[in-house]
């Protein structure tokens, strides 16, 4: 009886013990499992939407940013050339270089004349320094350059300045804030700095047009007019000052209008430019228009010009702006020549000044 009981007693302990193992087992499996599922995969695959919102983005920072600007040349400037005159029947070397304020020596050596030569009647001759020409065109195409060199400098900040106001437009679009269109209207103003820089710029490098061109058929009476003699010549008041200085005959060449710096400059009447330029240093910017084949007019001491040598003039156009170049006060040199020597302008005014 007590050796059954026994056995019964060491199979119950054996079942339990069985009955442990298998539990412990199970709940190492669901550790194990759940471990597993907690633990994050080292790398996932990006979706496609996820792909293409990058794609985009990485396009409109490439759209926006500003292409690079490459400078642009400086046109070249038209060369200056030197005062011509044609030769006329009984022209000497001593006359010509006396009515162009020049000397023999000079005249020779500009035109490459020996000692000896004579003027023959139509003989084209240089009356002003080709030097002083050279100059004046390196001078226009340096300042030319200049300008060229200041507007491709404005052009990287405007480029920027309108990328700019793109980029902060288009992060107002794509994350709905206010912030971003406050920025949008700030770099407004950087663009509208660099617009008005390059506009002025342009407007420095750009002469003043001369004011209502002549029509074809104005040119064509002003050439009929230049290939007539003439006894005289009517003539309007080239500038609205008094009259500063006199005409002395042997002493002047003309007469000095006095005004402001800047003032009009206009044709006293019409004709044709025949130089137009600072070839010759004591007229300072001098303009020489040419009304018939007998009479033309100089106005000197000029500030600023706005007609080139070969420009068609009218009566009362602005020509020049006044000023003091090579002279001691701000006036109008304006001289009269009749077959090229200086006479006094006062008779072929309207009406005296003081």
């Amino acid at each position: 009886m007590s050796r059954r009981r026994f056995d019964r007693t060491v199979v119950s302990v054996a079942i339990g013990l069985l009955a442990s193992a298998l539990a412990a087992c199970a709940n190492v499996g669901q550790q194990d499992a759940a471990a597993d599922s907690n633990a994050s995969p080292a790398w996932t695959a990006p979706s496609p939407a996820a792909v293409s919102s990058a794609d985009a983005t990485v396009a409109a920072q490439s759209a926006a940013a500003p292409a690079p600007v490459a400078p642009k040349a400086a046109k070249p400037v038209k060369p200056v050339q030197p005062a011509m005159y044609r030769a006329r029947r009984g022209d000497t070397l001593q006359r010509i270089a006396r009515s162009h304020n020049i000397t023999v020596k000079q005249l020779q050596a500009w035109n490459r004349l020996k000692s000896s030569a004579h003027v023959k009647p139509g003989q084209m001759l240089i009356v002003s320094s080709p030097e002083a020409a050279r100059n004046a065109t390196a001078a226009a195409q340096a300042a030319a350059d200049r300008a060229a060199a200041q507007a491709a400098a404005v052009a990287p900040v405007a480029a920027t300045a309108s990328s700019g106001t793109s980029t902060s437009s288009g992060t107002s679009t794509s994350s709905g804030t206010s912030a971003s269109s406050g920025t949008s209207a700030s770099s407004g103003a950087p663009a509208s700095a660099a617009h008005a820089a390059d506009a002025a710029v342009t407007a420095s490098a750009t002469p003043t047009p001369p004011a209502d061109p002549p029509s074809p058929e104005e040119v064509r009476e002003v050439h009929a007019a230049l290939a007539r003699h003439a006894n005289g010549v009517s003539l309007a008041w080239p500038a609205q000052g008094n009259v500063v200085e006199s005409f002395q005959p042997g002493e002047t060449r003309g007469i000095e209008i006095g005004g402001k710096s800047g003032d009009p400059v206009r044709a006293a009447a019409d004709g044709k430019v025949m130089y137009a330029g600072t070839g010759l240093n004591e007229y300072g910017s001098l303009i020489i228009v040419q009304h018939n084949k007998d009479f033309l007019t100089a106005y000197s001491h000029n500030r600023k010009l706005m007609v080139k040598m070969g420009d068609i003039v009218r009566k009362g156009q602005q020509i020049a702006e006044m000023g003091s170049e090579n002279n001691s006060r701000v006036s109008l040199g304006f001289e009269v020549r009749r077959d090229g020597k200086p006479v006094d302008p006062m008779p072929y005014l309207p009406r005296p000044r003081g």
